[in-house]
């Protein structure tokens, strides 16, 4: 019988001992992977409106384009834009006839003031919570509330320095990132326009 070598059965241990280490350390740095990626997908709203923030600050129009989706944002503030032309309309003292007129001269009028709010001065006055061509102040940006609808969209609301909310701003997931795709007014019930009366100091003649 050959003789056998005693280095054999040393090195087995050895051999099977390196795989459960460099395992270990492969679970290991999965886990620590997967950590990095779910706490990038919930941080990543936040990021890409620093990230709108910045580019907006610098006018970087390259960056802002990444962080954007161009044509659903148009449809959005076009849309948004047509919804409150309409309610400044009296259709109670106009014809249909004049009403889809008027309509049809909003829509022309509203296509370049769409083109305005995607620049970077636009995307700076919608992170500060109103729709125009340009910020209202380069003060500290204004508080932010997000709220999750799903795992592919977000709804971040801009508060005033009331605290009271202006403007909705929808994000939407592309693949592991997050894009500006829309946004939406505020419910008017949610709206304080004017603050509540104090309650009236009762005349001593009870009038």
């Amino acid at each position: 019988m050959p003789a056998t070598d005693p280095t054999d059965d040393a090195a087995a241990p050895t051999v099977s001992g390196r795989f459960a280490v460099w395992a270990r350390l492969g679970g290991g740095l999965a886990l620590a992977v997967l950590v990095l990626l779910v706490v990038s997908f919930f941080r990543g709203p936040a990021t890409t409106l620093q990230a709108l923030r910045d580019a907006s600050q610098t006018r970087n129009t390259t960056e802002l384009a990444r962080h954007i989706d161009g044509e659903a944002l148009r449809h959005s503030l076009g849309r948004l834009l047509l919804q409150q032309t309409g309610a400044a309309l009296s259709p109670d003292t106009i014809n249909d006839r004049q009403l889809l007129s008027q309509f049809i001269v909003a829509g022309a009028l509203v296509r370049p003031v769409v083109e305005t709010l995607v620049t970077p001065e636009g995307i700076a006055a919608l992170l500060q919570g109103h729709i125009g061509p340009r910020p209202l102040y380069a003060g500290p940006p204004p508080r932010i509330e997000t709220a999750w609808s799903g795992l592919s969209t977000v709804r971040a609301t801009v508060m005033g320095a009331a605290g009271d909310p202006t403007l909705v701003l929808v994000l939407r997931r592309n693949g592991l990132s997050w894009r500006l795709a829309g946004v939406e007014a505020v419910e008017a019930s949610s709206i304080k326009l004017f603050p509540s009366p104090p309650p009236a100091a009762s005349r001593p003649d009870g009038r």
